[in-house]
């Protein structure tokens, strides 16, 4: 009995071994399954193997109603293929019929099949989803443990096909994942926008294609990096820095501008959108920057400003020239418009004062070259702050800024910040004393014309009214040079009516002047004629007949005085006067004229004093000089009312010098400068005879032969004429003797 107990119990121990191998076995080719890409046909081998089945089937239900196959062990590849019926797995109700299967391996007849249910939930969950069907050829000689142990097994099963499912999940969701982390990461990298991700240290964690294009640095040269260190200008990376602390604290600007720094050293301006990703704890995480590169944007916006403001410029420089030739047009319409160039200036000033200035001085140089006011003009703010207390005195020649100076070297002055504003000689009268006005900005410009200063043009603005610039500097300028040529053509024109009236008056004195001789001549010759046709002439006095001739031929000498008077005065004017330099003794010559004009001072009854003792020789022209003191001697002799005459010869080693004395009528000092010009003299043509070019020959010869002739003379008083001569001839005259006045 002991021996058979033994024995049994041996082979209940070896039993439950081997059924443990096997459990073990098949566990292990369960567990395999959770890999979802293993089949489950290696598993049902195994199955099939350790169990002696003929044909082993995972079957499992999709919902409960349609069922497919998972796994088969014994099944040919065509049966594999053969649709299963739309019936469940398991019947619903007790007693009803197994589904049939359309396996031909299933037809053989005495088949014994295990239906082992896999379960995949709880009890009471409804029927299973999964079943294995075993098939023997005979009922199988197992233990009934091995029917526990399948259940076991079943249970493993479904474990790992729980495993398998989220094993499977976790692969779609890693595959999903990567998918979006796929998709996420071409839609950065074609994306136009910059995107780039810091962490909360401000280093590069993602770097897009776009910031790549953008900065000329790729992501690998840049990871990690503090965005900062590279990509932003020196002087801005403090600032930046301190803005990202800020932003990574969860605070700080959302949108801001900000310029990037490439390779190439060129500055980009970024447009920054900002973001936070915070952790579940709620601290910030990551810094997301979205970016758009505006910098040839702003570079469009920026030139379509500067083409604005520049057409803008352009309008208001082009209506700013608009009213300065506005005003130029009115002003010239006012200069052209008056016959009085003084008239005219003052309605230009008055013009200025109303478009360009708050105070306008007109200045013009008179006869003497002293400046004269014409006009001051003064707008309504000037009069509101200053009304009958400015004064402003007339410019000083030889001041170092204002009019004055402007008259005096002919050069505009330009004070846009009102410097030297005392130049202008304003002076505000108060109570206690004076105080200078000050403006804020003056021009003084010269009118000139023919490179000649006939006076100043002064503009002058308050405080407010804006400094005057460039362009009013211009306009200025052009305001004087029409106002010159005004001023000019005005005195021209008077110049040429006088010249006309001289001409007339010098036509109808050289009428009369040649009527004269010709009358007397005429007389002279008729009575001869008169004589020779009666036959007296044989028998008249010899006295008689030589009368007559010596009337003829002093009437005719003095006609031919007058015509080579007026050929002189041609030559001289059209330049073609030739003259014949020797050595003459100026000496000897005067007493050679003075002896010739014996009979003429006889007649007049004028004693004529010569002092001309001494040689004074020197290289002229013989004929000329001789004209010269004709001319000097006879014009004393017809304004000296009969008085003596003194002549005086004397001179140095390099200059002669002859005077012409009278103690005639005189000549006011108005008109010293004037009888030098021709058909110019100091009295009435009506009681003096001649054509008044005696002086004016005199003083065109003399500065031929390089010399110089003054006069000395009041009214009532006589007149000294003094010609000084340089010995050696018109090139070595020395430098002209500013106190010498000499005629034009």
């Amino acid at each position: 009995m002991e021996h058979h107990g033994a024995d049994a119990e041996h082979r209940l121990t070896e039993e439950r071994l081997a059924l443990l191998s096997v459990l073990q076995e098949l566990t292990v080719a369960a567990l395999d399954l959770l890999a979802p890409d293993r089949s489950a046909d290696d598993f049902l081998d195994r199955v099939a193997e350790r169990l002696g089945c003929t044909v082993a089937l995972w079957l499992q239900s999709d919902g409960g109603e349609q069922a497919r196959l998972q796994g088969a062990s014994g099944l040919s590849r065509a049966s594999r293929q053969l649709p299963l019926p739309e019936r469940p797995l398991h019947p619903r109700e007790p007693g009803s019929p197994e589904p049939d299967l359309p396996y031909p391996e299933l037809a053989s007849a005495g088949l014994v099949r295990w239906s082992v249910p896999i379960e995949d939930a709880g009890p009471g969950a409804g029927p299973p989803s999964n079943v294995l069907l075993l098939y023997f050829d005979r009922e199988p000689r197992l233990p009934r443990q091995y029917r526990g142990m399948m259940d076991r097994l079943c249970g493993v099963l479904r474990i790992a096909l729980i495993h398998r499912r989220l094993f499977a999940r976790t692969l779609d969701s890693e595959r999903a994942l990567q998918h979006e982390r796929d998709f996420s990461s071409t839609v950065l990298d074609t994306a136009r926008a910059l995107v780039i991700v810091l962490d909360t240290e401000g280093r590069i964690v993602r770097f897009n294609r776009a910031c790549q294009e953008v900065s000329g640095y790729s992501f690998e040269e840049l990871r990690g990096a503090h965005f900062w260190a590279r990509l932003q200008p020196p002087e801005d990376t403090e600032r930046v820095r301190q803005n990202f602390a800020v932003l990574a604290a969860g605070r700080g600007q959302e949108q801001y501008e900000g310029h990037w720094l490439t390779r190439r050293g060129e500055r980009r301006l970024i447009s920054w959108s900002s973001n936070v990703l915070r952790a579940e704890s709620g601290e910030v995480e990551f810094v997301i920057g979205t970016g758009i590169d505006i910098t040839e944007h702003r570079r469009t916006e920026q030139e379509r400003d500067q083409t604005f403001q520049r057409e803008q410029q352009a309008r208001a420089r082009a209506e700013e020239q608009e009213r300065r030739s506005a005003l130029l047009a009115e002003a010239s319409g006012l200069l052209t418009g008056s016959l009085s160039p003084e008239d005219a200036l003052r309605s230009v000033a008055a013009l200025t004062v109303r478009r360009f200035a708050d105070w306008c001085a007109v200045d013009l140089l008179d006869g003497g070259h002293s400046p004269q006011r014409i006009t001051e003009a003064r707008s309504e703010a000037l009069r509101a702050t200053s009304l009958a207390r400015m004064h402003c005195a007339l410019p000083d020649l030889e001041a170092s800024h204002g009019p004055g100076r402007v008259l005096r070297v002919g050069e505009p002055e330009f004070f846009p910040d009102g410097d030297a504003s005392m130049a202008l000689g304003c002076i505000r009268a108060g109570r206690e004393l004076a105080e200078v006005v000050e403006f804020q900005s003056w021009i003084s410009v010269p009118l000139l014309a023919r490179e000649h200063a006939l006076g100043a043009l002064t503009l002058a603005r308050l405080e407010g009214d804006g400094r005057y610039g460039p362009a009013d500097f211009e306009l200025a300028q052009e305001l004087a040079r029409r106002a010159a040529m005004a001023l000019d053509n005005a005195r021209l024109y008077q110049q040429a009516q006088l010249a006309i009236g001289l001409r007339d008056e010098f036509l109808s004195i050289a009428s009369h002047e040649l009527k004269t001789p010709v009358t007397s001549l005429q007389l002279s010759v008729q009575g001869l004629m008169r004589l020779a046709r009666t036959g007296a002439l044989r028998t008249s006095p010899v006295e008689s007949v030589t009368h007559a001739l010596e009337v003829i031929e002093r009437q005719a000498k003095r006609m031919a005085k007058l015509v080579n008077t007026l050929l002189d005065v041609s030559r001289i004017h059209a330049g073609r006067l030739e003259l014949e330099f020797e050595e003459v003794d100026l000496a000897a010559l005067v007493r050679d004229v003075a002896a010739r004009f014996a009979p003429e001072l006889a007649t007049s009854g004028t004693r004529l004093l010569v002092h001309a003792d001494t040689p004074v020789p020197g290289v002229w022209d013989r004929s000329r000089l001789d004209q010269i003191v004709t001319n000097l001697l006879s014009n004393a002799i017809k304004y000296g009312e009969g008085r003596p005459i003194e002549i005086r010869v004397d001179g140095d080693a390099l200059m002669a010098r002859l005077e012409v004395r009278d103690q005639g009528i005189g000549i006011p000092a108005e008109r010293h400068a004037r009888i030098f010009r021709a058909f110019e003299r100091a009295v009435s043509s009506r009681h003096y005879g001649g054509l008044g070019l005696g002086l004016h020959i005199v003083n065109q010869l003399v500065e031929r032969l390089g010399g110089s002739v003054r006069v000395e003379s009041e009214a009532g008083r006589g007149a000294t004429f003094t010609v000084a001569l340089p010995r050696q001839g018109p090139h070595a005259a020395p430098a002209a003797d500013p106190t010498v006045q000499q005629g034009p």
